[in-house]
């Protein structure tokens, strides 16, 4: 499926762009460039989630996970189990 391209125009301080054109060759420099802006974009936005998401998880509504012990175990069921996922997400989950 062919990927929707938009042209931008941004502006650059002088020693960026001199590094930009020093690093990265011109034909790989629109590819380089999107990749750190995904990569920074996906911090930022996990970190807006965590933001929002804080103080969703209640000790007092989970006191089957009150000890490291108890984390463990649940981490180790939740490793052994096996879970058909294809109602949830489709046939080719």
């Amino acid at each position: 499926m062919a990927v929707l391209r938009e042209r931008m125009n941004l502006y650059l301080t002088k020693p960026v762009a001199d590094d930009l054109r020093r690093l990265v060759p011109a034909r790989e420099r629109t590819r380089f460039v999107e990749e750190v802006l995904e990569r920074e974009l996906r911090r930022r936005k996990l970190k807006a989630a965590l933001k929002e998401s804080a103080g969703a998880w209640k000790g007092e509504d989970h006191p089957e996970l009150a000890t490291f012990e108890d984390v463990d175990r649940w981490i180790e069921e939740g490793r052994n189990a096996t879970r058909d996922f294809s109602k949830e997400w489709g046939e080719d989950a």
